[in-house]
């Protein structure tokens, strides 16, 4: 959720606007009509926010922020590297942080320089409910400790529902055969957290499938389309914007789907057996760890299991489409991860073993450099609530919003020796360097250049949860399948507008059943 921002927004609902808009009128038509919307906006936000003017400024026009944001942060980083610089793009003035000064603030408490503000502007929560509220911690608290000591647990339940959903929807590959590989990657990553979060009674449920995935949809749509308008006509303009009906049409389906386990669940606790063998899953954590006047309430279980499904649905499934894309385009990689898995996970309890998913080694320096190429454009999004001086002497004012420049880092040659190069083991052969080295350089630890995760405080909290989701489904898939590009075609490039990539969602990929 720390890595949330309003371009995310607005990339989400282009994306997902785009066909059915498209479908009514000509493509042409449509691009028309998005440039006059994003002209607009820019008109309107324009003035919002005047430059801080104690730090240098990184000029370049808002049209280029639109469509080439990627590269302007990795210029403006280049240009000013270990300095705080501003940008005047699409949102307004930011700032933008280098790893030194990243380091120097995560630690900063939530009054001080806020997280859940940052992104409760961008996702306009007011109006679309995309918020914890005040549980905001007691989620995180699950999520870094109830979760994460269950992973060993949940592996197998975790792999049975892989298992199922390949059975029953991914084609039979007995040769070469195209798949569209993004929507089966949505439901793959809903289908297997469905045992930590919601248990067995509603998981394959097809309704709870469509709303855990849409209902981050209909919010980032409707936060996009909320921003479009000055802040003091929301009050208003809240009701010309239809998602915001569907948002509360997925919670009502929610509820339907949740209330008659939440019941069950409220009533074996009354009972005289009611203890030792309760579920362990979100919403049973949920019950015993909720304040005693929310424990059973059903709205307050709806809103936090959708939260946590749309903050960690859609990334998951972006980063396993990014780790496809590159397997087909790299099949020496497919051989050589396909080599350490069949040693790992192919004996005696592979599959369930505690250590079984941390023995993948490769796979996770894959993962993570994966993650620093195809990974969005900033991160550290945050809120300033209190004036703060940074070591160099800049002051950062009350409203500063700062980020970090994801994309800059990244290509760092200072950090990461010959940057632009894919090199699946890169974070291999550093982890072997040492002791220490083995943990800084996984894929799911933080660094100050490293922050595609968050950083501080406000880290992902789910992250291992969703390495253990994402190498279960690599692994199960370069085990059984080889996978290519379409003849003649190259490796799908991401999608980016304003500050945020998204995979290529309509890529087509050929997957062929291995013999086993």
């Amino acid at each position: 959720m720390s890595n949330v921002s309003s371009e995310k927004v607005l990339h989400l609902a282009l994306e997902n606007y785009g066909p059915s808009f498209a479908q009514k009128s000509s493509r042409l038509s449509y691009y028309l009509a998005v440039g006059v919307i994003l002209v607009f906006a820019l008109l309107v936000q324009s003035r919002k926010r005047k430059p801080i003017i104690s730090v240098p400024r990184f000029k370049a026009s808002k049209i280029r922020w639109i469509f080439s944001a990627e590269t302007l942060i990795k210029e403006s980083y280049h240009k000013f590297q270990d300095k705080v610089y501003q940008i005047r793009g699409t949102e307004g003035t930011q700032l933008v942080l280098p790893p030194n000064c990243v380091g120097e603030l995560k630690m900063l408490p939530e009054e001080v320089l806020s997280a859940k503000e940052a992104i409760e502007d961008a996702l306009q929560s007011k109006y679309t409910n995309f918020s914890p509220g005040h549980n905001a911690d007691l989620m995180k608290l699950l999520l870094r400790t109830r979760l994460t000591q269950n992973l060993v647990r949940l592996a197998p339940q975790m792999k049975e529902e892989l298992d199922y959903l390949i059975a029953t929807e991914f084609p039979a590959c007995d040769d070469w055969t195209p798949v569209k590989w993004h929507p089966f990657a949505l439901r793959a990553v809903s289908s297997d957290r469905g045992p930590g979060f919601v248990g067995p009674d509603i998981n394959r449920d097809e309704r709870w499938m469509d709303t855990s995935i849409n209902f981050a949809i209909h919010v980032f749509m409707a936060g996009a389309k909320l921003q479009l308008f000055p802040e003091w006509t929301r009050p208003v303009a809240q009701y010309l914007v239809s998602d915001l009906g569907k948002i509360r049409r997925d919670i009502e389906s929610a509820k339907e789907l949740i209330r008659p386990v939440l019941e069950q669940r409220l009533r074996y606790l009354d009972s005289e057996s009611g203890c030792g063998d309760a579920p362990k899953d979100m919403m049973q954590w949920l019950i015993e760890a909720l304040p005693e006047g929310e424990k059973t309430s059903l709205q307050t279980q709806v809103e936090l299991q959708l939260v946590i499904a749309a903050a960690s649905i859609h990334t998951t499934a972006g980063l396993l489409c990014e780790c496809i894309y590159d397997l087909a385009a790299h099949p020496e990689v497919q051989d050589e991860l396909r080599d350490e898995a069949r040693e790992v996970l192919e004996g005696v309890e592979g599959w369930t073993h505690k250590d079984s998913m941390n023995k993948l080694e490769k796979m996770d320096s894959f993962m993570r450099e994966v993650q620093r190429l195809r990974g969005n454009i900033i991160s550290f999004l945050r809120k300033v609530m209190k004036p703060i001086s940074l070591s160099d002497g800049t002051q950062l004012p009350i409203g500063t919003r700062v980020i970090a420049p994801l994309a800059g880092i990244g290509h760092d040659e200072r950090f990461f020796p010959n940057a632009n190069e894919f090199d699946h083991l890169r974070f291999y052969r550093l982890r072997h360097e040492s002791a220490k080295a083995n943990n800084r350089m996984q894929f799911t630890a933080l660094s100050d250049t490293y922050v595609n995760f968050g950083a501080g405080r406000h880290a992902c909290p789910g992250r291992f949860f969703a390495a253990n989701v994402s190498k279960l489904v690599l692994a199960r898939f370069i085990l059984a399948y080889d996978i290519r590009l379409r003849s003649g075609e190259e490796r799908p490039k991401p999608r980016s507008i304003v500050m945020t990539k998204s995979p290529d969602r309509d890529a087509v990929l050929e997957f062929r059943r291995r013999e086993l």
